[in-house]
C-alpha cells in the first residue's frame, strides 16, 4: 500500500471537467435521437423512485437453487496456463498481488469519489466522479480473471474471494459509480463466471460468503436486463451487456430467470451482431479498439453457448469470420494493426494479461472455424483457447499451418480499402467509410479520407490514437480531431463538428468513386462534404495511386469550390522514424533501415515537421491510454483561391 501511495502522490487532475449539463449539450443529444427513444428515455426516468426505494430498502433475492460446481459440466475449463503473476495493471498503474483496493477512489489522480444514490450521480462530471475509468477498471476483476488461470493461481484464491466480498461489502444494490453503467455489471459477471472454477471450494465450503455473492450476481443480473443500452446508445455497450447476460445466466443458473434471460440475451445478439457488424465483417462503430473487444466478447459469448449446448446460428457464425478475416487482413505479420477511431484498452474478458486481444480472438477463431492462417498470430495456446475450447491442444496440433494469402481488398460497407505490394511488405489502407455507429457517432474520429501505410512488420504512416476519455479535455478534442489524422484539413476546421466527448453534430459524408485493381497500379478514388457547411464550402476529393511493386504511394488531395482558403495537409509517421532533411517539395526520413522520402512538385506549398508541440497540439501519438509520446508529423500548408489540386508522392528506399 504504501509503495502505490508513494508513486501516486501528488499527481494532478489536469484540466477542467467536461460536465454536459448545459442547454447547448442537451439539445445536440436531444437531436439524436428519435421520437420512440425519447419516449424510452422518459420513462426510464420515471423508474427513478423505484430505484431509489430500492437503494434505501435493499431488494429481496429469490434463494438461488445453488449446487457444487461440477467441472465436467462448466462451459469453462480450470487450468493454470497463464502467467505468473505478481502486478496487477490497471492502465498505466501497477498494484502488488494482494493490493486491497478501495473500490470509490481514482488512483491516478489520487481522488475520492462521491458515494451516493447510483441513479443520481453524473459520471460525465469529473468533479463528482473523479476520471470514471481509473475507478471503474478495478471494478470489472479482469485482474483476477487474469489471476485464476495464473501459473501459481492457487496461492491466490483466498485473495480472489476477499477481493469480491470487499467490493460486495463497499457496493450495496445501487450504491456509488459501480452501479451507473450496465455495460460495467456485464463485465463484473463475466469476470466472476470466469474466476468461479478457481474459487469453488471456497464457495461451497463458506455459506455466508456464496449467500452475499449470490445475491449480488443476481442483482446484477437483474439490472442489466432491465437497463439495456438501447436506440443510440445501441452501441459495444449493449453488447457487452447482453454478452454479460448470457454467460451469467449460463454460468450462474440457479434461478428460474436465467433461461429467460440466457434466451432473450441469445436472441438479441443475433440481431445485433448483424445490426452491428457489417457484411464485410468490419465494426460499425469505426474503431479498431472496438472490432477487437466486440469480436472477443462475440466469441465468448459463442464458445459458452456451444459448450452449453445452445449454439448461435450460422450466420452469427459467418459475421464472426468476418470479423477476424478483417484482422488478418489488415494486421502485419507481427501483429501491428492500423489503429484508427477511439480506444480505451478495453478488453471483452482476460485469462492472461500477457495476451493481446488480437491473440486471443484470431487464435479462438482459427480454432472454432479451423482456419489455420488466423493461427499465426500465437505459437501457443492461449490461456482463453484453453478455457473455452475442449481440445483446444489437440486441435492446434492437428490444423495444417499452411497460410494462403488473404485476398479481400476493398470492404465496402466499412469504407475501407487495404491494397498491398505482391510480396505483401508494404500496406496501405484508405478510409472513405461514415464517422461512426448510430446518430451519436460516438467513438469515430473526424478520419475520412485518412490513409496508413504499413512497411515490413509495422504500421509507418499511423492514427494519432485516442488518450484520453473523460480527463484531459483538450486533449480528448486534439486526438478526434482531423489534425490527428493522415488527411487534409480546410480553414483549421475539423471535417465533423464535435457536439460532445462521445457525440457529433454536423458529420462528413465520405463516398468511393473509384477503385481500380487490376493492374500494376491501384487507384483509389474518394470524397467528403465535411466542409460544404463553410460560408464557401469546399469538397474534399482525394485520390491515392499505389504501386503493387514497389509500394511507393502519390496522393491528390483536390479542393474544389470559390474563395480564400488555407488547406492543410497532415502525415503523422512512427515515433521512431527520423526526420533527416526537410524543406519545401521534400521531406527525407530514415526508419527501420529504410528511406522514406515525401516530395511534390507543387512549389505553393509551406513544408515543415513537428514533433510533440503543445501550443498547437500536433506530432503526437497515444498507443496506450491515458499515454502520449512525440512523433514527427509532416505538415503542408497552402493558400488556395479555387478550385486546386496538391500533389504528395511518398517513395519507399533500402
Amino acid at each position: 500500500m504504501t509503495e502505490v501511495q508513494h508513486s501516486l502522490r501528488d499527481q494532478s487532475f489536469e484540466g477542467d471537467p467536461i460536465v454536459p449539463g448545459n442547454a447547448r449539450w442537451y439539445l445536440s443529444r436531444l437531436a439524436s435521437m428519435q421520437p420512440a427513444e425519447i419516449v424510452w428515455r422518459a420513462r426510464s426516468a420515471a423508474m427513478l423512485p423505484l430505484d431509489w426505494a430500492q437503494w434505501k430498502n435493499r431488494p429481496a433475492v429469490p434463494a438461488p437453487r445453488w449446487a457444487p460446481l461440477n467441472p465436467a459440466l462448466y462451459p469453462v475449463k480450470l487450468h493454470q496456463s497463464g502467467m505468473m503473476m505478481d502486478r496487477i495493471h490497471i492502465f498505466d498503474l501497477e498494484f502488488p498481488v494482494g493490493f486491497e483496493f478501495d473500490w470509490h477512489r481514482d488512483y491516478r489522480y489520487g481522488r475520492q469519489v462521491e458515494r451516493s444514490f447510483a441513479g443520481t450521480l453524473n459520471i460525465r462530471d469529473t468533479a463528482v466522479v473523479s476520471d470514471i475509468k481509473y475507478v471503474w477498471e478495478p471494478s470489472r476483476f479482469q485482474h483476477l480473471s487474469a489471476l485464476a488461470f495464473a501459473a501459481d493461481a492457487e496461492e491466490h484464491a483466498s485473495y480472489i474471494v476477499r477481493s469480491i466480498d470487499s467490493w460486495i461489502t463497499a457496493n450495496p444494490y445501487l450504491y456509488g459509480v459501480h452501479w451507473t453503467s450496465s455495460l460495467e455489471l456485464a463485465e463484473r459477471v463475466i469476470s466472476w463466471a470466469l474466476l468461479y472454477p478457481r474459487i469453488a471450494d471456497h464457495v461451497a465450503c463458506d455459506e455466508e460468503f456464496r449467500q452475499r455473492w449470490l445475491d449480488s450476481i443476481y442483482l446484477h443480473l437483474t439490472r442489466i436486463s432491465r437497463k439495456l443500452s438501447l436506440y443510440s446508445s445501441a452501441n459495444n455497450h449493449l453488447i457487452g451487456e447482453l454478452i454479460g447476460l448470457l454467460v451469467g445466466a449460463s454460468c450462474f443458473d440457479f434461478w428460474p430467470e436465467c433461461s429467460g434471460w440466457r434466451d432473450r440475451a441469445q436472441k438479441l445478439l443475433e440481431r445485433e451482431i448483424r445490426l452491428q457488424i457489417g457484411e464485410d465483417g468490419v465494426n460499425r462503430e469505426q474503431a479498431m479498439s472496438y472490432h477487437i473487444f466486440t469480436l472477443e466478447l462475440f466469441l465468448l459469448a459463442f464458445a459458452i453457448a456451444r459448450n452449453t449446448g445452445r449454439p448461435f446460428s450460422e450466420e452469427y457464425a459467418a459475421r464472426l469470420r468476418g470479423m477476424a478475416g478483417f484482422l488478418d487482413t489488415v494486421a502485419t505479420s507481427n501483429g501491428d494493426l492500423p489503429w484508427y477511431g477511439d480506444s480505451d484498452d478495453a478488453r471483452g474478458f482476460v485469462l492472461s494479461e500477457d495476451e493481446s486481444g488480437l491473440k486471443v480472438t484470431m487464435q479462438l477463431a482459427g480454432l472454432l472455424f479451423a482456419e489455420p492462417r488466423w493461427l499465426r498470430f500465437s505459437k501457443t495456446a492461449t490461456a482463453a483457447a484453453q478455457a473455452l475450447v475442449p481440445d483446444s491442444l489437440a486441435a492446434l496440433n492437428q490444423i495444417s499451418r499452411t497460410q494462403p494469402a488473404a485476398a479481400r481488398e476493398l470492404f465496402p460497407d466499412a469504407g475501407l480499402a487495404l491494397v498491398r505490394t505482391h510480396d505483401e511488405s508494404v500496406r496501405l489502407l484508405m478510409d472513405f467509410g461514415p464517422l461512426g455507429f448510430t446518430a451519436t457517432a460516438g467513438h469515430g474520429h473526424a478520419d475520412a479520407l485518412s490513409i496508413w501505410l504499413s512497411i515490413d512488420d509495422e504500421y509507418f504512416l499511423v492514427d494519432a490514437g485516442t488518450y484520453s476519455y473523460h480527463s484531459h479535455p483538450e486533449w480528448r478534442a486534439y486526438f478526434r480531431s482531423t489534425t490527428a489524422h493522415n488527411t487534409a484539413s480546410v480553414d483549421g476546421q475539423n471535417q465533423s463538428k464535435m457536439a460532445g466527448r462521445f457525440l457529433w453534430g454536423a458529420k462528413a459524408n465520405a463516398r468511393l468513386l473509384r477503385f481500380e485493381n487490376a493492374s500494376e497500379q491501384v487507384t483509389i478514388e474518394a470524397e467528403h462534404d465535411g466542409y460544404l457547411r463553410l460560408p464557401e464550402p469546399v469538397t474534399h476529393r482525394r485520390t491515392v495511386g499505389f504501386d503493387r511493386a514497389t509500394g511507393n504511394v502519390s496522393v491528390e488531395d483536390n479542393f474544389r469550390g470559390t474563395g480564400r482558403h488555407e488547406v492543410e495537409l497532415f502525415f503523422h509517421m512512427h515515433e521512431e522514424a527520423e526526420v533527416l532533411s526537410v524543406h519545401d517539395g521534400e521531406a527525407r526520413m530514415t526508419w527501420r533501415g529504410r528511406c522514406i522520402v515525401f516530395s511534390s512538385t507543387d512549389r505553393n506549398a509551406r513544408w515543415e515537421v513537428v514533433l510533440g508541440s503543445d501550443d498547437p497540439k500536433l506530432g503526437w501519438r497515444s498507443h496506450r491510454f491515458n499515454q502520449k509520446q512525440p512523433i514527427a508529423t509532416l505538415r503542408i500548408r497552402a493558400e488556395i483561391d479555387g478550385p486546386t489540386t496538391i500533389r504528395t508522392h511518398l517513395r519507399i528506399s533500402s
